[in-house]
């Protein structure tokens, strides 16, 4: 599990409020314009959905389709927002690049399996607050060492900003109080810091929402309940780690370069089409043209 400061390179997911009717069907009716508000995919994205859906629910079972629908037209728009900054990617691609970051597409995947903690690697690391910042969790799995309060902080204090962003803007809160609670078991590992809402999410993983300790899994159970497992908030986190490139995102193939960050591995041809190759031999024997 690596906590190094370095990039989403082992990433970037409450569903929205208006989620899309499930498929029936991959395939849209010749005369869409009477049926558009019934696919559960923006129009022109039905082979992108076939590919995500594949993964969603193979890992998630059947009784998520309303927060699959939605989170796939979150991330629909946010490369659609990418599109309009003047990045030349394609929603294929940045999907396949999600679903090879987290080995599918676990809503509740996390790691926090001690021997893998940077900080401690104890068998009873869950109980250090410091080892907390070096669990991986979510749809496409974030790495929370990006959020620790000390290390790096310029860095840091630019995630934990985006990561505050995303979780207001998928409807959580936390009060002043609870936030005031955690505050001691941050400053034992960084005096100088104030706990805000991102340290309550991260220091409370295990007490206040059960995330299980020394494992890796998929928590269902707290799907749209904890932020990290909640897709929407670590899609955002995933786009915001490329958005401000976009002059950079000349091709699917440029976008895993930025995305990989300190990693040159990501900015190899080899790794590169280990990456795409996921969605683009779905489209060839999926979506023929």
């Amino acid at each position: 599990m690596r906590a190094a400061v370095l990039s989403f390179a082992c990433l970037l997911g409450c569903s929205s409020s208006d989620p899309a009717t499930p498929a029936t069907t991959i395939d849209a009716p010749a005369d869409v314009d009477a049926s558009v508000d019934a696919l559960p995919y923006p129009p022109g994205t039905a082979c992108e959905h076939a590919f995500f859906a594949k993964y969603f629910d193979r890992d998630n079972g059947a009784a998520l389709t309303a927060l699959r629908d939605a989170s796939f037209a979150h991330i629909v728009a946010q490369v659609d927002a990418l599109g309009a900054c003047g990045a030349q990617v394609t929603l294929g691609g940045l999907l396949s690049l999600m679903i090879y970051e987290g080995g599918g597409a676990k809503v509740g995947f996390f790691n926090d399996r001690c021997a893998e903690n940077s900080y401690d690697t104890s068998s009873t690391c869950f109980t250090n607050p410091k080892a907390r910042y070096s669990y991986q969790y979510g749809l496409a799995p974030v790495h929370t060492s990006n959020f620790h309060p000390c290390a790096d902080v310029a860095y840091t204090s630019r995630m934990r900003a985006k990561l505050a962003t995303a979780i207001t803007d998928a409807g959580f809160s936390v009060a002043a109080a609870d936030i005031a609670a955690i505050d001691p078991q941050v400053k034992a590992f960084c005096p100088s810091s104030t706990a805000t809402m991102v340290d309550y999410y991260i220091v409370t993983a295990h007490s206040r929402f059960g995330v299980p300790t020394n494992a890796t899994g998929n928590d269902l159970p707290n799907a749209g309940v904890y932020p990290f497992f909640t897709p929407r908030v670590v899609i955002d986190l995933f786009f915001a780690l490329i958005s401000g490139s976009c002059p950079q995102l000349t091709s699917d193939e440029a976008a895993i370069g930025v995305f990989g960050g300190g990693d040159a591995s990501y900015r190899t041809p080899a790794k590169q089409a280990t990456i795409l190759k996921l969605w683009r031999d779905f489209q060839a024997a999926t979506c023929p043209p």
